[in-house]
């Protein structure tokens, strides 16, 4: 398996689990902490901060992404991390993990504090929170 196959795969063994802010367990995990462990899984040891809060400040989780994985890339494949923005809110405040949607297109994995964690389709509405794209895996 690839690398971004590990991390997407990991990413998904989550689904179900409830979200906690700060959450790092099987039982209870949020966005950055299923990014963090999913990454490791294949392989991408990232910084595993726990001093942020639930609002965005200073547009500090793009410098967090652009620190670890580089310049976001133009096109979208499974394994990538996507930073999204909230209509509502002053910077990008959430991450998640592209997978590979079974009806074709993509999905994206991440942990949402009114659903947990769960893999859906990405649909219109879905694309438009996304402000960019990282390559945990460079080029491959």
């Amino acid at each position: 398996m690839t690398p971004a196959q590990l991390c997407v795969d990991h990413a998904r063994s989550y689904i179900g689990t409830k979200w906690r802010h700060r959450g790092r367990k099987p039982w209870a995990i949020d966005c950055i902490g299923i990014l963090v462990l999913s990454v490791a899984a294949g392989g991408v040891q990232m910084r595993d901060r726990r001093d942020y809060g639930r609002e965005p400040w200073q547009d500090g989780l793009r410098k967090e992404m652009e620190d670890h994985f580089g310049a976001p890339v133009d096109d979208m494949q499974p394994g990538d991390v996507v930073l999204m923005q909230w209509r509502d809110k002053p910077a990008p405040s959430h991450v998640g993990i592209l997978g590979d949607y079974c009806h074709g297109g993509l999905s994206i994995i991440h942990a949402h504090n009114d659903f947990g964690v769960a893999e859906h389709r990405i649909d219109d509405e879905w694309r438009k929170l996304i402000v960019a794209t990282y390559r945990p895996w460079g080029d491959a």
